[in-house]
Order: structure tokens, then sequence, then C-alpha cells
């Protein structure tokens, strides 16, 4: 299962990815109707303006009357501009001399200043009185500001909520994985652990087959693939524990082992394996590991080289990085392809203990010539 780490780099990746599209979104819908905002906010004006004046025409006592409210401005004037009633301290308002000079507009708004206006008349007696009502246009900005505000945080919960529930749908495959997984790594064993046993019986009696010498050893080899066969299925199936004895390793003496292991089985093909110039420098690692990926290595070096050819081994020391390169030259008729690690089931052991115990493994082709780079960190205390 991912570390807790890993699964917060999925939240937040989750996150971001969600929240460019729908931030997009509400961003736009946020300036759409942001342009709608001061139509509605006039017709608003306009209608309550109209409504007003409707109410002062059939009121007699419109002097005592109280206008309550602090959404908008409204003042009542006489024929010669005094004001008669309002709803507010004159003394807040800093613009009350252009308001007072507005000339009636009937069902008409006006932008005075830092104003939306709606001014009409009315009779008041043997007189001609004035209607004003205003809005701030510093409310209509926190409105938008507002309206902004709620885009933002709307985008920024949604995408929460989707990362939050996509992360949750990964913990569950992750977990369905991990069982999976796990019955077979069981399956894996079992069978590493049944054939493996049978086929080591009857190599042990293959003297008392009777066979020719040449069949006894094409079965004899046969059956030595199919055991290392079912050790890398054994290794493979236990590769996510994690390395359990780290020591010091001697990468040359390692190599020299595997070398000396392997001369028996170079006489099939008539090769020929050479180790020049591989520092006696020490890894920090786990030994068992760094043998099963030399040993899937040196293995595919063997099974695909040209008949009678040298497979070559050397290395390469710089800033405490130690380079290991094994060339082989490959028979024409090979189906090696460099660029599809899948061909051996080895190749994929090499990969996972690679990628556990921090070492880069790479390949390259030049004509005929296949060579694979193990490159990894020496012990800095020697």
């Amino acid at each position: 299962m991912k570390s807790p780490r890993n699964l917060y780099k999925a939240f937040l990746f989750n996150f971001l990815k969600f929240l460019l599209p729908i931030g997009t979104f509400f961003t736009f819908s946020f300036w759409t109707f942001k342009s709608y905002i001061n139509d509605l906010e006039s017709d608003h004006l306009l209608k309550t303006g109209e409504k007003l004046v409707d109410f002062l025409v059939h009121d007699e006592d419109f002097l005592d009357n109280k206008y309550f409210g602090s959404e908008y401005i409204i003042l009542i004037t006489d024929s010669k501009g005094r004001i008669l009633s309002s709803n507010i301290k004159l003394d807040n308002l800093r613009d009350i001399s252009y308001l007072i000079n507005l000339k009636p507009m009937p069902s008409q708004v006006q932008e005075i200043s830092n104003y939306l206006v709606y001014v009409n008349g009315f009779p008041c007696g043997n007189s001609f009185c004035k209607t004003i009502v205003a809005l701030s246009k510093s409310k209509i900005e926190k409105k938008v500001n507002l309206l902004l505000l709620s885009s933002l945080f709307s985008s920024i919960i949604t995408a929460l909520l989707i990362a939050f529930l996509s992360v949750l749908d990964i913990r569950k495959h992750l977990q369905d994985y991990e069982l999976y997984s796990k019955e077979l790594r069981k399956v894996a064993l079992y069978l590493s652990h049944e054939v493996k046993t049978p086929l080591s019986i009857i190599l042990m009696n293959m003297s008392q087959i009777k066979a020719d010498d040449e069949v006894k050893q094409a079965i004899e080899r046969a059956i030595k693939r199919i055991i290392k066969l079912m050790k890398n299925l054994k290794v493979l199936s236990e590769l996510e524990l994690k390395p359990k004895s780290i020591t010091l390793i001697n990468i040359k003496g390692l190599i020299s082992e595997l070398v000396e292991f392997y001369q028996a089985n170079l006489h099939a093909k008539n090769l020929t394996i050479s180790i020049n110039h591989v520092p006696h420098v020490q890894v920090l690692s786990d030994y068992e590991l760094i043998y099963t990926l030399f040993l899937n290595l040196l293995d595919n070096a063997v099974k695909y080289a040209k008949e009678c050819t040298e497979i070559k081994i050397s290395g390469e020391l710089r800033n405490d990085r130690l380079k290991v390169f094994i060339s082989n030259i490959t028979d024409e008729k090979s189906s090696l392809d460099m660029e599809d690690k899948s061909y051996g089931l080895g190749l994929t052991i090499v990969d996972e203990i690679a990628r556990r115990l921090g070492i880069q493994v790479s390949f390259k082709r030049d004509a005929s010539l296949f060579t694979v780079v193990v490159d990894m960190q020496v012990n800095k205390e020697e």
C-alpha cells in the first residue's frame, strides 16, 4: 500500500487537477453574473423609487414619516432644494449637493459620482416636491466581492471534496491490490516448492535413466533451467519485503564468485567470461539481493550471447559511484530487445531489486554488442 506521504501527494495532485477546471467554471460564472449585477440593482432601485413616489402622492402627512433602511439613501426636498426629510444624517453624506441638484427623470436611473440615483417629483400641497433615492456603488462592489469570494470558496471546497473522494478510491483499490498480491505470492511460493522438489529428485537420478549422454545433458539443462525459474519465482514473490541484512559487500569478489559458478555452463556455447578493471570497493547493501541481481544479469548475458564469443565484465569508479559493465555479443537470431524488458523474468527481478536498493540499471545496444550498466553508490567510509 502507498505510504501516507504518497497519498498526500496524490491528494494534492488531484486537488490541483480538479481546482483548475472548477475554478475556471466558477470564475467564468462570476464574470457572467457580475455584468448583470448593476442592471439588477438599477431595476430594483427604479421600482423602489416608483413605489415610494406613489406612496408620497397619496400621503398628506409625508413629513411625519420615518424612512428606515441602510441600503438606500432617501431624501425629500421642496421646490427650492431644501431637505424636508431624510433617513440618514446629512453630515455623513459628502455628495449631498450633487444629489439635491439633480433634475427629475421619471422611469430612469442616473449614475452620478459614486451613486446610482432615482429622482422624481410629486405634488405636495400647493407646491412641488422631489424624491431622491440613491444607492452607493461601494455597496454594489461589496456584493460583487462577496460573490467572488463565494466562487473561490466553492471552487476550493468542491476540489477538496473530489480530491478526498479520489484518494479514498485509490486506497480502496490499493487494499484490493495488496490482498491480491499476497494471494499471488502464496501461489508463487507453493509452486516454487512443489515443482522444485520432484525436479531435484529427477536430477539426482539422471544416472539411472537409460538414454544417450546428449539426451541426458539436454534433460539436465532443461531441469536446471526450470529449477532456476522456480527460484526466481520465489525471489520475485518475496521482493516486497525490505532488505533484511545490510552489510559491506566487495562487488569484485561477488562477481568473481558468480563467474566461477558459471564456468561449468559455458562449454555448451563455447563462451568465455573475463573480468577487467573492476575496482576492489565495497557497497553497503543486502548481499542476497545484490547477488540475485548480478546472477540474473549474468544469466541473461550467457543465455543471449553468441556462440564462441566473450562476455566482458568491467568497472569504473568515479565520484563515489561504481559502474559495472556486462557486455556480450548477441546472436543475430536472438529475439533480445533492449526496448522490451519483459522478455525475461530475470530482468523483472533485476528491476525490482534495483528499485528497492536504489541502484540504477540501464541497457545499451551498439550493433550486436549488448551492454548492461549497473550504477551504485560505494561505501564512503573506506
